[in-house]
């Protein structure tokens, strides 16, 4: 009478090999999960089976759930072209992922995928790790006073046909030169890029909104022929150059804060729509200046010493103050015609051997200052132009006579 107790013992022995068994198999479901998923994803979560006295009550939910890991952080260009070639510079020996829009991967720096037709791709990008990366290139031909391309440099390289970029906080403390004339792109955001000092956006005809904040190192911004309404430029004390003319917006808006101190170069011209007046006096070590039909008017005040070239013709200025600006030897242009002047301080400026004054509407007094002024400095081969003020007096056209015999051309109304 003992086969009841027989066949419990068997009974507890079968649950008790059955809860080993299903231990076991989650010991190994654990290890495994850990080892395949250690290195790259680290936030999976495993979560215990449902206890058996809760099937009952949640049969549709399975035993195991596995959370997936948030995704890779990349950098995503959107193209439309039929071909896709950028070019990303790294230092050390850091691991490269690329990603395209046609399911092809490459591991180079500098990779070619042919799509053989156009149409509007993601390409995702993924360095380990991306301190790594100091420039991107999607396009640049050195226009417009940029370095000449090499190796050494920003490579030369065809536009790339991006619309869209997205994911480059991911290399904000990192990137050094960013590079993408010509392209089609419409927005950029580099604010906290604390290491970039060079940005290349020559002819980016659809570019109407670039961020800055936060670009302590920022030396070359090129913006020129772009579609920017607003350039706030405040947070870029080290600016050198910028090069922004021609925007092809209906405004143009520019806040320059207290930036100025390092810039040897403006150029903001052909904005016939520009908003506001430029901070001319706070530029100390400026050497062109140029803001050509830029809608600028009241007095234009430069005070910097290492001035060399001011373009700032078809504009609206009633005076112009450039005493002091042009040292002897230093062989100056100014071209300040069809403006409105009513005065033109050119003190102290033996340096200055090219001047357009046309156009504007100095009296007589201010034009035979003029000319005294450019007599006395004693230069030779020099250039004069005050067609369209008033004549010049007596006095006025014997200064002009000497300048004529020491090599000027002078041409006055």
């Amino acid at each position: 009478m003992r086969f009841p107790n027989r066949i419990s013992g068997i009974k507890f022995a079968g649950l008790l090999a059955i809860i080993i068994l299903v231990a076991s198999t989650l010991g190994c479901t654990s290890s495994d999960s850990d080892k395949n998923n250690s290195s790259s994803s680290p936030n999976v979560e495993v979560i215990a089976p449902t206890p058996e006295s809760d099937k009952s009550n949640s049969s549709s939910s399975p035993n195991a759930e596995v959370i997936a890991p948030a995704p890779e952080a990349s950098i995503t260009f959107v193209t439309t072209g039929s071909s896709f070639s950028p070019i990303i510079t790294v230092t050390g020996n850091p691991e490269i992922k690329w990603v395209f829009g046609d399911g092809s991967t490459s591991d180079s720096p500098a990779p070619t995928v042919n799509f053989a037709s156009e149409g509007t791709r993601s390409n995702t990008l993924v360095v380990t790790p991306w301190s790594a990366v100091t420039k991107i290139n999607i396009g640049y031909d050195g226009s417009d006073g940029g370095v000449t391309p090499g190796p050494g440099t920003i490579e030369s390289l065809e536009q790339q046909n991006v619309i869209a970029v997205t994911g480059l906080e991911n290399v904000a403390p990192y990137l050094q030169v960013w590079a993408s004339s010509y392209n089609p792109i419409a927005e950029l955001d580099f604010s906290n890029f604390t290491e970039l000092h060079t940005i290349e956006c020559f002819y980016c005809i659809s570019l109407t909104s670039i961020r800055l904040s936060n670009v302590p190192s920022l030396t070359r911004l090129c913006l020129e022929r772009c579609k920017i309404s607003y350039l706030d430029l405040s947070e870029a004390p080290a600016l050198a150059d910028l090069r922004g003319a021609s925007q092809r917006s209906s405004t143009y808006t520019i806040n320059w804060g207290t930036t100025g101190a390092n810039t040897w170069h403006v150029c903001v011209g052909a904005n016939p729509r520009m908003t506001g007046a430029l901070p001319s006096g706070q530029f100390p070590v400026l050497e062109d200046y140029f803001v050509w039909n830029g809608n600028q008017s009241g007095t234009l005040h430069l005070d910097s010493k290492d001035l060399y070239k001011v373009r700032a013709y078809d504009n609206h200025y009633s005076a112009a103050d450039l005493s002091g600006c042009f040292p002897a030897g230093r062989r100056a242009v100014v071209q300040i015609y069809n403006n409105e002047l009513t005065s033109l301080d050119i003190s102290d400026d033996p340096g200055l051997i090219h001047l357009n004054a046309s156009r504007n509407s100095l009296d007589q007094t201010a034009v035979d200052g003029v000319l005294q002024t450019l007599d006395s400095y004693n230069t030779h081969h020099g250039y004069l132009d005050l067609t369209g003020n008033a004549a010049p007096s007596t006095t006025g056209i014997a200064h002009a006579n000497n300048l004529t015999a020491r090599g000027w051309e002078v041409q006055s109304s």
